[in-house]
């Protein structure tokens, strides 16, 4: 099975301008995300982006990285221009991985696990959840929940994602809640599948993508992940994955 990880990144960002670029104990936020890829056993690794800083910067640690235009608009966009940049000279996959290039923390051990499910299970489309333990976490909407089915076999599938506290419950039990964590896996089928669909409703209301597949009849499974993640949105996400990292070494 061959297999790519596709880390979209862009500079701009109204939090926290040239994010990709900012230092973590001496590195590239990029580079720390790129090196973790590079450990999994997926077949190839790029950096992909409309910045020829970013490109020059992921050259300078010997990365690979594709440059595309700025005409996407989401991760998904700009890893579908990818792969058309890829198969242009006849290049193919059986499964591409999307990891966002705000995600130092990422796991290959991770990676791994969502390509052995790939060869051993038939999925589609398949992502990462993990349980909220914090009443705060599941009333915050900029914690995406996912409502699971039950789990067979070390996975499940998604009911529904949102940004409401779901599902309601009248006093906090954090065995019944999960947030989604944004990696995302394709079959080559599935993947081409989405580039088909227009935006959903549900997925305009709630400005959650995932959404555009499951009402378009899409299977989204998910794994549970124990990895302690932090997206980076802030300079106060950054220290808070700079002193993780230091107490891990």
């Amino acid at each position: 099975m061959k297999s790519v990880v596709l880390i979209p990144c862009r500079l701009e960002s109204t939090r926290f301008p040239n994010k990709p670029l900012a230092q973590i104990l001496g590195k590239p936020m990029i580079q720390w995300v790129y090196e973790a890829a590079e450990k999994s056993e997926a077949s190839d690794v790029f950096v992909i982006t409309d910045s020829q800083d970013i490109i020059n910067a992921v050259e300078a640690f010997d990365g690979q990285a594709i440059l595309t235009s700025d005409e996407p608009q989401n991760g998904t966009e700009r890893c579908e221009e990818a792969m058309e940049i890829l198969s242009s000279d006849g290049t193919e996959y059986d499964v591409i991985i999307n990891v966002q290039g705000d995600e130092p923390l990422i796991s290959a051990a991770d990676i791994n696990r969502m390509l052995d499910l790939f060869e051993e299970e038939d999925v589609d489309v398949l992502t990462f959840i993990q349980p909220i333990n914090d009443e705060a976490e599941y009333r915050n909407p900029n914690i995406v929940k996912a409502v699971p089915t039950t789990f067979d076999e070390g996975f499940c599938d998604i009911t529904y994602f949102s940004r409401s506290p779901i599902p309601y419950m009248d006093e906090f039990r954090p065995e019944v809640a999960f947030k989604h964590i944004g990696i995302y896996g394709f079959t080559a089928t599935a993947f081409e599948e989405t580039k088909s669909l227009d935006p959903s409703l549900l997925e305009e209301v709630e400005r959650l993508e995932q959404l555009r597949w499951v009402q378009n009849h899409l299977v989204v499974s998910a794994m549970v992940t124990e990895t302690l993640l932090i997206g980076v949105d802030t300079p106060e996400d950054l220290t808070a994955v700079e002193n993780i990292l230091k107490s891990k070494n």
